[in-house]
C-alpha cells in the first residue's frame, strides 16, 4: 500500500527532475520526454507513490494560471514585484492572470471571485479584505498572500522591525529628535506594522514619534500630508511609501523647506524613481522581485501537491535602509 506521506518533491529528488517536471509527467505526460516520463514513473514507483482521486480529478481541471492581485499597479513598487512573480511562474510553466483592484475593496471581492474559477492559485499582494474572508477564500483554492500575515494562510513579509531600527538610528545619528510617521491606509496591514515597528526602534533611540493619517498611498496622499503638517512640521518624516514620500518632499521644497538641513525625508519600498529626485530619495528597501518569486514558489508547491497536509509557511524577507540626499544632519538651530 502507498506510504501517503510520499509526495511529489520525493519523487523529484528521487528522479533528479523539478517537481513540476513529475506533476507534467502524471498530468500531461506529452509534455515531457519518453525518458524523463520513463524516469519520474520508476521513482514513483521505487518510492510507492500514487496520485490520490481528488488529486486526479484536480489535473483534469488545470488551468496553467495563477492570479495576482494588486492594489494599484500605477505604483511602480507593485509593478517590480509582478515582474518577480512573472519570472518564477515563466519558470514553472503558469501564466499569469492580473487583478489590479484600485483601492477598491468591492472590486477585489468581485475580481477574486471570477478569477476562482479561471486561475489553479492566488497571490494576494496587497489584500484589503478581512482575515476571515481569506481563510474562506482558501477553502476554494491555494492561496499565498504578501505583505500581511494571516492565520492558516502561506505569506510572504518584509522584516519591518529590522527596516525601520535602521530608519531610526539614522535619524538619530543625523541630529533628529522628533519624527512623524506619515501612515498609508486604513485598512492596511503593512502600515499598521510599521507603525508598530516605529514607535518600537524610536524609543529605542530615544526619538518621540507620533502618527498622522492616514492618507492614500500615492503622492497626492503625500501633498496632503505636508500641508497639514507644515505648521508645525518634525524634524524627519517616515513616510508609508516613496510616492507619499515624493509627495510631501516636493511641496517642502515648493514651501521653501531646507531638506534635509530642517526637515529629514524618508519612504519605504525604493522604487526606481526614488534614485532621480535630486540627491536621490532615503528610503527603507523591500526584496520586491525575491518577494515575487518566494510567493508563486510557495504557491505552485501548494497547486503541484494538493493532498499534503503541510503547515502554513510564513516568510520573512530582510530589508535595508539606503541613505540617500533627503535625509542627513540638521542644521544647527534649526
Amino acid at each position: 500500500m502507498a506510504d501517503k506521506r510520499v509526495t511529489i518533491y520525493d519523487v523529484a529528488k528521487t528522479a533528479g527532475v523539478a517537481p513540476s517536471t513529475v506533476s507534467r509527467a502524471f498530468s500531461r505526460p506529452g509534455r515531457v520526454s519518453a525518458a524523463t516520463h520513463a524516469t519520474v514513473m520508476a521513482a514513483a514507483k521505487e518510492l510507492g507513490y500514487r496520485t490520490s482521486a481528488p488529486a486526479a480529478q484536480e489535473r483534469g481541471h488545470r488551468h496553467h494560471r495563477l492570479g495576482i492581485e494588486v492594489p494599484d499597479l500605477t505604483n511602480p513598487y507593485f509593478a517590480e514585484l509582478v515582474s518577480g512573480m512573472q519570472e518564477a511562474a515563466h519558470e514553472q510553466e503558469f501564466l499569469l492572470l492580473l487583478l489590479d483592484t484600485v483601492e477598491d475593496e468591492a472590486r477585489e471581492r468581485t475580481s477574486l471571485e471570477s478569477a476562482v474559477n479561471v486561475v489553479d492559485g492566488i497571490v494576494l499582494a496587497g489584500t484589503r479584505l478581512s482575515d476571515a474572508t481569506l481563510n474562506h477564500l482558501t477553502k476554494r483554492i491555494p492561496v499565498v498572500v504578501l505583505n500581511r500575515r494571516v492565520a492558516g494562510l502561506d505569506s510572504v513579509t518584509p522584516d519591518y522591525e529590522h527596516g525601520m531600527g535602521q530608519a531610526m538610528a539614522h535619524l538619530a545619528e543625523n541630529g533628529s529628535r522628533t519624527v512623524t510617521y506619515v501612515a498609508g491606509p486604513v485598512n492596511s496591514w503593512s502600515d499598521g506594522e510599521r507603525w508598530r515597528a516605529a514607535r518600537v526602534a524610536a524609543r529605542q533611540h530615544g526619538l518621540q514619534v507620533q502618527r498622522h493619517g492616514p492618507f492614500a498611498p500615492t503622492t497626492t496622499g503625500g501633498e496632503q500630508a505636508f500641508e497639514e503638517l507644515r505648521d508645525s512640521l518634525p524634524h524627519a518624516v517616515i513616510c508609508y511609501n516613496d510616492l507619499v514620500a515624493f509627495g510631501f518632499l516636493v511641496s517642502a521644497l515648493r514651501a521653501g523647506i531646507r531638506v534635509p538641513g530642517q526637515l529629514s525625508v524618508m519612504g519605504h519600498d525604493d522604487i526606481q524613481l526614488s534614485r532621480l529626485v535630486g540627491g536621490g530619495l532615503t528610503t527603507v528597501v523591500s526584496p520586491k522581485r525575491a518577494q515575487g518569486r518566494a510567493a508563486v514558489e510557495r504557491l505552485v508547491r501548494r497547486i503541484e501537491n494538493p493532498s499534503a497536509h503541510r503547515a502554513p509557511v510564513e516568510g520573512s524577507l530582510p530589508v535595508r535602509l539606503v541613505p540617500r540626499g533627503t535625509t542627513g544632519p540638521r542644521e544647527a538651530g534649526a
